[in-house]
């Protein structure tokens, strides 16, 4: 694994810190594996994926790409503030796929032999979890046909701002009668003051990258569909957390009635993963699959599983006119 840095021509002051796993073929590679990670999460969560891929014996594996966004260390730099947002929270989710759009540039001029001007030609297979998710998919609407694969690993309710999933007991429209049985009006107040300084699209993180456009810019999660660049692309794996344990992980976080996520949280986050499933043809579409025993993080909980799915996509990818994987 070879770590260094890439500098952003669009601010030079950032450096973005990456780790790169070269495939064991040695011959030109046009195919990339680029791992996302999710807010404040570190790319070191995706290295015991990346070496399970690594090491497989059934299929020789692309090479593969992991970073650390701006403001997830060790990356260098900061964001930057913007009017009407938090302090630090200048980037949003389309900059941050600008700012993945250089780095993938970097890293095909410098590991794989493909001029900047030519970086069209780069096959990605994105491996992504929780927010990155929306990054991918913005990342493809703007640079279409470029991706012949996407893995949504328990994806971020990216057209909500997630408070608004909860009843509010003072809306005009409230009913006491409407509530299933165990949830209270106190107890929805309560839920909606929990979940936002976290899961809201308006909430501040950590890392500094704003979700409040989020809605705007990814209103449907069935729509736009994503385009491959060759017939039979792009294949498209739905991956969901397991709904028996994420519950009890919230419950653990947030100190949330484990019957919220369960009458109204985890049934939209499966909705939402239904229409991502739609983001591609049918013949090319998998899941949603829950990956039992996990909770939001995935590729921590389980990464063998992870790495499963990862596998039987490059496997997918092999058997068509990609055969030069």
């Amino acid at each position: 694994m070879e770590k260094f840095f890439v500098q952003l021509t669009r601010d030079s002051s950032i450096q973005l810190s990456c780790s790169f796993i070269q495939s064991s073929r040695s011959t030109i590679q046009t195919t990339l594996i680029v791992f996302l990670n999710g807010i404040s999460t570190p790319q070191k969560l995706w290295y015991p994926v990346a070496e399970l891929l690594r090491y497989d014996d059934t299929v020789t594996c692309p090479p593969m790409l992991m970073y650390d966004r701006v403001g997830q260390p060790p990356s260098i730099g900061h964001n930057q503030d913007v009017p009407g947002r938090p302090q630090g929270h200048g980037r949003d989710c389309l900059d941050a796929s600008h700012d993945l759009r250089e780095v993938i540039t970097w890293v095909g001029e410098k590991y794989l032999g493909i001029c900047p001007k030519n970086v069209d030609t780069l096959r990605i297979i994105f491996v992504a979890s929780s927010v990155a998710c929306a990054i991918a998919r913005l990342y493809a609407a703007e640079y279409p046909k470029n991706v012949v694969a996407f893995l949504f690993v328990d994806s971020s309710l990216a057209n909500s701002d997630t408070v608004s999933l909860f009843p509010d007991p003072n809306s005009p429209g409230f009913s006491v009668g409407d509530l299933p049985a165990g949830v209270t009006p106190e107890l929805c107040l309560e839920t909606r003051k929990k979940i936002f300084p976290i899961y809201a699209s308006q909430s501040k993180n950590l890392e500094g990258l704003w979700r409040g456009t989020l809605p705007s810019l990814l209103p449907y999660s069935d729509s736009p569909r994503l385009q491959g660049p060759v017939p039979g692309t792009p294949y498209v794996t739905v991956i969901g957390h397991d709904p028996e344990v994420f519950p009890l992980q919230v419950q653990q976080a947030l100190g949330l009635a484990q019957i919220m996520t369960r009458a109204y949280f985890d049934p939209a986050w499966h909705c939402y993963n239904e229409g991502l499933a739609k983001l591609t043809t049918p013949n090319l579409s998998k899941g949603p699959i829950i990956a039992k025993g996990c909770g939001h993080l995935i590729q921590k909980d389980n990464p063998q599983f992870v790495a499963n799915e990862v596998l039987e996509v490059v496997k997918k990818l092999d058997n068509t006119t990609l055969s030069h994987l």
